[in-house]
């Protein structure tokens, strides 16, 4: 029954939407990661049940084992069955990178909700302009039989006056012709509005088997009132954002570079069994452990210092793009102030042009049929009014869409 109707509608079932709710719940998760990612926290562990089913060979002096002194003798050592039980943990104590990336990560959900409410401010835009496409046809639709049935008069009068031999065979044809034209119109209007239809659908999510109808009658002798809008910087907040994006993007490039100190610690436990069992209690655990501090620091290469010079000129850039958006922003305000006046003008004055147009043509009528005014002249009237009923009807619908993108305009920010 309206665009709002079918805005609300579309709300809630819109892929696009949803789509954009998922983008957001990603980018939650990823700053949950980046908290974790500061610790960094590390732990593992691990069992080893071996049998080493060939032990390896020590060669001893033979005199050891009451052999000829000089020589040796092969022993095999060791223990066939080794167990080995170990927990090994660390730490980031201190870690620069893992805090700019938790700062990246609240960042892109600033941006995540910003580019998700510009992308919904897009599809309705895209929605109402595709809207009032359909409501500018089906009242041209209204008018074009209107006009059909001014046609047929016109031929009608035409025929009857050839019968009454006052009208050449000529004037019926091109009356003909202008009837025929004109349903032809009718034709052509009805495959555009179900060409929109379809677009409406894409649009909107709608399946191909579903049934939509925009009930709304544009009522183009209707006072026109101008919504007036209210400055919008959603546009700008995404180049600010992106900035402040590149410049914590450029910042943890740099923090790589930086040591990590970290705590460690390990604890193992060995057993040395002469069969394969892992719970044999006649053998004891033998228990070893450590703990530690140690840095790690990643020395600058090619990569690195590409990376960093790459995030500098991004950075660069960004702050380039966020100055041409504040003036942006500033343009696109004025200019849809300008277009809400512009169109009402415009319908207005393309109202009396049809007013004009239409009282021209009466007037030919009534002429023709008189006999003081050739068939060429009324046709031509004829035509001349069709053609600004279709302006006038068009310019009351860009006035209406454009009331529609303000709204739009004042309500997603």
């Amino acid at each position: 029954m309206s665009l709002d109707s079918l805005l609300a509608y579309t709300d809630a079932r819109s892929t696009v939407l949803a789509s954009n709710d998922i983008k957001y719940l990603q980018a939650k998760q990823t700053k949950l990661a980046a908290i974790l990612g500061i610790p960094d926290f590390n732990a593992n562990v691990s069992l080893n049940v071996t049998n080493n089913t060939t032990l390896p060979v020590s060669l001893f002096p033979a005199e050891t084992f009451g052999g000829q002194p000089g020589t040796f003798r092969e022993v095999q050592t060791g223990i066939q069955y080794t167990n080995n039980l170990n927990q090994y943990a660390d730490v980031k104590l201190l870690n620069a990178a893992g805090w700019q990336n938790l700062r990246l990560a609240k960042i892109n959900i600033a941006m995540t909700t910003v580019d998700n409410k510009l992308s919904k401010k897009t599809l309705q835009e895209n929605i109402a302009a595709s809207y009032y496409n359909i409501i500018n046809l089906q009242s041209q639709l209204m008018y074009t039989r209107q006009n059909l049935s001014a046609a047929d008069t016109i031929y009608n009068i035409v025929s009857s006056k050839y019968e009454q031999g006052i009208a050449k065979r000529q004037d019926v044809n091109d009356a003909l012709v202008n009837k025929v034209t004109t349903h032809e119109s009718v034709t052509q209007i009805e495959y555009m509005i179900m060409q929109q239809y379809k677009a409406l659908k894409i649009l909107c999510d709608i399946p191909e088997d579903d049934s939509i109808l925009l009930s709304y009658e544009m009522d183009v002798d209707r006072p026109l009132n101008i919504i007036q809008p209210t400055f919008n910087d959603l546009s700008l907040s995404q180049s600010a954002l992106k900035e402040k994006y590149a410049l914590a993007n450029y910042r943890q490039i740099k923090t790589t570079m930086l040591p990590t100190i970290s705590a460690f610690g390990s604890n193992t436990d060995q057993q040395f069994n002469t069969q394969f069992s892992l719970f044999d209690k006649n053998v004891k655990w033998i228990n070893s452990n450590y703990i530690g501090l140690k840095a790690v620091w990643q020395i600058p290469n090619a990569s690195t210092i590409s990376q960093t010079t790459k995030a500098k000129y991004e950075y660069k850039l960004a702050q380039q793009n966020t100055n041409h958006s504040r003036l942006q922003a500033t343009l696109d305000f004025e200019q849809l102030k300008i277009e809400a006046e512009k169109t009402k003008t415009s319908a207005i004055n393309q109202q009396q042009i049809y007013m004009l147009r239409a009282d021209t043509y009466r007037k030919n009528l009534e002429s023709y049929k008189a006999g003081i005014l050739s068939l060429d002249v009324l046709l031509n009237s004829y035509t001349t009014m069709v053609n600004s009923r279709y302006n006038h009807v068009s310019a009351v619908s860009n006035h209406h869409h454009t009331n529609s993108k303000i709204k739009i305009y004042n309500s997603i920010r």
